[in-house]
């Protein structure tokens, strides 16, 4: 994995170096420049990092701790999914009253609360108990992040390079979903052997499952501290309406995410 991670990491800079010499380059520099280019992809890798396994990891824990079926796993996500829906709809008129940055910033922290919830899950615990309120805070906080962490990534951006931005921030999130579900797995199955020395099985993977969700609810929580640091400073060059725009390219539309 460490290998892997290098090759990319050295790809990546080789990339950078050959773009920067480039007079027509594929990722043109100015891009990062330009409103909140930059701000909205950094947040969105941080974002992606955890979303990825949230969609992992809670159906797991649905069939292999609470032993649901994979139809009914399937069912229980609808709640979440009829969240993100009404989230992405919400998302440009909240935008629109309060401000893209305390957006984002109660998004992401209303994700991470549900992640915490999440993290007192129990391995005799049941659906309706221990997954469904978390969910549906989720579900609203996810999508209304995605949707304005779009409408970031493409803020200010000249109309030729508007399908490039929206491109980019897409390709940011899957990377960052990536790296994080790797990285996550390997803490679930490091503490769910340690705890599996001493604790029934169940309670062992229950025990990775919750230290998964308790980390996911950190990087969130970092996440929105860095949202308001990244974005305020940062005025839009024109108050358009950024955020409708960006709910027809936003991964809440996803079919992953449902």
């Amino acid at each position: 994995m460490l290998g892997a991670l290098l090759g990319a990491a050295a790809l990546l800079a080789a990339f950078v170096v050959i773009e920067l010499r480039r007079p027509n380059a594929l990722m043109p520099p100015r891009l990062f420049t330009t409103g909140r280019v930059a701000a909205g992809n950094q947040l969105m890798a941080l974002l992606g990092s955890v979303w990825i396994a949230l969609f992992f990891f809670l159906p797991l824990y649905q069939q292999l701790v609470l032993g649901s079926s994979p139809l009914a796993t399937g069912a229980g996500q609808l709640p979440l999914a009829g969240a993100n829906m009404l989230g992405a709809a919400m998302a440009p008129r909240i935008s629109r009253r309060v401000g893209g940055t305390a957006t984002v910033t109660a998004a992401l922290l209303t994700e991470a609360a549900g992640l915490l919830w999440l993290s007192r899950i129990s391995a005799d615990g049941s659906y309706l108990a221990d997954v469904l309120g978390p969910s549906i805070l989720i579900g609203l906080g996810l999508s209304i992040a995605f949707v304005q962490l779009t409408a970031f990534a493409v803020d200010g951006v000249p109309q030729q390079d508007a399908g490039l931005a929206g491109g980019l921030v897409n390709t940011t999130r899957q990377v960052g979903g990536a790296i994080g579900l790797a990285a996550l797995t390997t803490l679930a199955g490091s503490v769910t052997a340690h705890a599996a020395t001493h604790q029934p099985h169940l309670e062992a993977l229950t025990a990775g499952y919750r230290a998964v969700f308790t980390v996911a609810a950190a990087v969130l929580a970092a996440t929105a501290l860095l949202a308001v640091l990244l974005t305020r400073c940062i005025r839009p060059r024109t108050p358009t309406d950024a955020a409708v725009a960006a709910t027809a390219t936003s991964p809440a539309s996803d079919p992953q995410l449902a």
